[in-house]
């Protein structure tokens, strides 16, 4: 349905957004990235906001010089005001189109790198264009998603252009969900031949046998986007996240050929040394490194957050973690920052899961929808057990 607000209010949203805090365009340079080793840059920071649907927004030549300067995350609905035409679920906001824009430049020694834009997650019905050609629609606005750059980029130091489209038509949830780029959006720049998107998956079977020598399978993606095939060597190791001194495994694969134009598979077997379980009192981490290298030279490092810990069930014993019985003691919790809106700031975030750890929880339910990014991973740090939802219904429409 339209968003149900009179033509009156919204062209004084409209306006407001594009008076208020306007600015000059922002230009964000990458050319130092290239100097650094790491392969993923927040990209948060410098975007252009409007708020209500305009022509040819997407051209590489529009001038959004008037709208409003926002970094990410970014939540309209909670900007605009309240409004008793709105539904009670949707917490009196409405929602509407948003339009985000995002200039960067980059040069001449970029040019044989691979760049790809992450985002965690946009309500609702995100539409990407960069440079004016369109990449394409992610539907569902609490999933991750993410677009191949590469061969629509300019490398001579003018302006590269991310325009992004977000159409939220309410009533869309039975709770509030916020409008717009609400999560963190990454930018990978990489290499031609790199660890794909999410191209590492870390597996441990015998773990809950052998605590000692405990056998890591770590099945790896890798991608070689050149225009000829290519030999190269991979590694992996494990050490105590924070702390690189302290390696429990190393494993190492010679001369894995790699077709052009194709995605490999590579298993590397390692054993890693008496880890330190993960559990709700101690969350131990681990940081699992994989390098792919040509010669000497590294190609590619992609590290992954690890906590050793294994889960059984019994329907008369209940549930175990490591071996040992554990209660669920938790919450079902939405995404929502209360007055700040949808917005998955990292230290409003954290701010929850500290007070829910005070309060003698351990585990979180979110509720309804795959969570951000920023909580997983907060969770994985404080020792809490999150249980992921996909959708609160399949079947039969809400509303």
């Amino acid at each position: 349905g339209n968003v149900a607000v009179d033509k009156a209010y919204a062209e004084q949203v409209r306006s407001q957004s594009v008076t208020q805090m306007s600015s000059e365009k922002e230009v964000v340079n990458l050319t130092s990235f290239s100097k650094k080793s790491k392969r993923t840059e927040n990209f948060n920071e410098d975007w252009k906001f409007y708020l209500g649907d305009a022509s040819n927004t997407e051209s590489l030549s529009f001038d959004d010089s008037q709208w409003k300067g926002v970094n990410l995350p970014h939540d309209y609905s909670i900007h605009q005001e309240f409004s008793t035409s709105m539904e009670a679920e949707s917490g009196y906001l409405p929602g509407g189109i948003g339009w985000y824009r995002k200039h960067f430049s980059l040069t001449q020694d970029m040019k044989d790198k691979e760049f790809r834009l992450d985002f965690d997650g946009v309500y609702m019905d995100a539409t990407v264009w960069v440079n004016g050609m369109l990449l394409g629609s992610h539907p569902y606005g609490y999933t991750p998603f993410s677009f191949n750059l590469t061969k629509h980029l300019k490398f001579d130091g003018t302006d590269n252009v991310v325009t992004v489209k977000v159409n939220h038509q309410t009533p869309s949830s039975r709770w509030y969900s916020g409008s717009g780029i609400y999560r963190d959006v990454k930018l990978q720049i990489m290499n031609k031949v790199h660890v794909d998107l999410n191209g590492v998956k870390i597996e441990t079977p015998e773990l809950a046998t052998n605590k000692d020598d405990v056998k890591v399978n770590i099945k790896v993606k890798l991608v070689n986007a050149l225009t000829e095939n290519k030999n190269v060597k991979i590694k992996a190791k494990i050490f105590k996240k924070g702390n690189e001194a302290e390696v429990i495994g190393n494993a190492e694969l010679e001369n894995k050929a790699l077709n052009t134009k194709a995605v490999s598979d590579v298993l590397l077997n390692l054993t890693a040394k008496s880890p330190k379980l993960w559990d709700t009192e101690n969350p131990n981490l681990y940081t699992v490194r994989v390098e792919v290298l040509e010669g000497d030279k590294v190609l590619d490092t992609y590290d992954s957050d690890y906590g050793f810990r294994w889960f059984t069930a019994d329907k008369d014993k209940g549930t175990f973690l490591n071996g040992k019985p554990i209660k669920l003691k938790g919450v079902c919790m939405h995404h929502d920052q209360g007055a700040l809106g949808a917005a998955a700031y990292k230290r409003a975030t954290e701010r929850q899961v500290e007070i829910l750890k005070d309060m003698g929880c351990n585990s979180i339910r979110v509720t309804h929808n795959p969570a951000s990014q920023v909580l997983i991973d907060i969770c994985n740090e404080k020792g809490i057990l999150l249980i992921e939802e996909m959708f609160d219904g399949w079947m039969h429409p809400k509303n």
